[in-house]
């Protein structure tokens, strides 16, 4: 490769990491069952992950062990702040914390979303976090309601179809 595409200059720079939730006092942030067992499980790959890097000397090692030993202590930070909340304490036909809801545009496209905590939250597989315009605006509403929701694009009215408490 040419010098004239490489930096010397910069060190390498490691993946960016976000900072365990810090909650404000009386604050509460909220998790799914599934969400929980899903961080959990992603604890249990990253101690496998160290395990297996820690049998295989070699001169990254060190530097791959720090890297895991930092995302396992972010991970075990995030669970010890979050709490477990499932749908069924939502009350009956309302947008709530875990809940799924179903809405229609006005194009008249339906989407399905389940209204999560923001460690679980992926809009890819549906999973929109509360804290979201989209969750903000959804949460308490009920079948037939509309709702206006704040985007950078501009406004988007979305009606609610269906509310239920499992998928």
């Amino acid at each position: 490769m040419s010098k004239a595409f490489t930096n010397e200059e910069l060190p390498d720079v490691a993946p960016v990491t976000r900072a365990a939730p810090r909650l404000a006092p009386g604050e509460v942030r909220y998790v799914t069952p599934e969400g929980h067992a899903a961080l959990r499980s992603e604890l249990g790959r990253l101690a496998a992950a160290r395990a297996e890097a820690a049998a295989r000397p070699d001169a990254d090692q060190g530097e791959r062990l720090a890297d895991l030993d930092r995302r396992a202590a972010l991970l075990e930070a995030t669970l010890a702040a979050l709490t477990v909340l499932g749908p069924d304490a939502a009350p009956e036909g309302r947008v709530a914390f875990g809940t799924w809801v179903t809405v229609e545009d006005e194009s008249g496209a339906s989407s399905t979303w389940r209204i999560v905590g923001p460690d679980e939250a992926d809009p890819k597989q549906g999973l929109v976090s509360a804290r979201s315009p989209v969750g903000r605006a959804l949460l308490g509403q009920a079948a037939g309601d509309i709702v206006e929701v704040e985007r950078p694009g501009g406004t988007r009215t979305l009606t609610i179809v269906e509310v239920r408490r499992s998928r």
